[in-house]
């Protein structure tokens, strides 16, 4: 398959992704009464996490064991499985759209830190494999840079959540503990990736810079998702809309991840 063939395979890959992002306010659309509103979110969200497992997992088997991105890869799939048997346990809300998290804090808690922490360590792996390609061309103080901008994007959208979390988590409670932990770990996350991203860009659109790319923009997804419920009300929206727009940013981070995944397996075994 010639570059331009494969280039165009890819942006359909992407692409696809991103159309899949809207559904979740398609459902909003012709499902109003909130609870079946909320089952039907519960099983999207199931699917998602294992649809995104999946494409992860792909990327994983494509390099031989003890490849750094094979461990790396591996890592990101169990990031989302991880949160399949919570979400289960948790259950679809049945008094609407408002998650039922409270009725056993300690699951959203552990599933999302776990989550979180599986993410990181994945993607730092990830990050240090693409260092030692020699791939990255930017320099350290380019990198620092770039992590710190991270630092300042991470902060704007995970930080209120915190500040308002932290006084509750201070005090012992489970739930908000997780929260601020989980929401450290996610800007953790987009800060570890922003180098990656400034160097994939500088590659020019290449074959190779395009699971990095999609990577990318799964994290910032999932950023999107804090920054709705940071957001959210400050903005005048109401709570059934607060909730189908996290849905959106759940179901482009995961599409994005499937993507991601699968252009890193395409882009390996073409260039066998």
């Amino acid at each position: 398959m010639n570059h331009p063939r494969r280039k165009l395979r890819l942006q359909a890959l992407a692409l696809g992704a991103l159309a899949i992002g809207p559904l979740p306010a398609l459902f909003a659309l012709s499902v109003h009464e909130p609870v079946s509103l909320a089952g039907a979110y519960f099983g999207w969200a199931v699917a998602l996490y294992l649809f995104a497992a999946g494409g992860t997992l792909v990327a994983a088997l494509t390099f031989e064991p003890g490849e750094p991105l094979r461990s790396g890869w591996l890592l990101l799939a169990a990031s989302y499985l991880v949160l399949v048997p919570g979400r289960i346990r948790l259950g679809p809300s049945a008094s609407g759209l408002a998650a039922m998290v409270e009725r056993t804090p300690w699951v959203s808690a552990l599933t999302s830190v776990a989550s979180g922490a599986l993410a990181v360590t994945g993607f730092l792996l990830l990050s240090r494999a693409w260092r030692a390609s020699g791939l990255d061309t930017t320099s350290r103080s380019g990198r620092v840079v770039a992590r710190l901008v991270g630092v300042l994007v991470a902060a704007a959208l995970a930080g209120p959540d915190i500040v308002e979390r932290l006084p509750a988590a201070l005090r012992g409670d489970v739930l908000a503990v997780g929260d601020v932990l989980s929401d450290l770990l996610d800007g953790g996350l987009f800060v570890v990736a922003i180098p990656v991203l400034r160097a994939a860009l500088a590659l020019g659109g290449g074959l190779v810079a395009w699971p990095w790319l999609l990577l990318t923009a799964s994290l910032v997804s999932w950023l999107g998702y804090d920054a709705t419920d940071a957001y959210g009300g400050v903005a005048g929206l109401d709570g059934r809309t607060v909730r189908v727009v996290e849905e959106v940013f759940r179901t482009l981070g995961a599409c994005f991840a499937f993507a991601a995944g699968m252009a890193q397996r395409w882009v390996m075994k073409e260039a066998e």
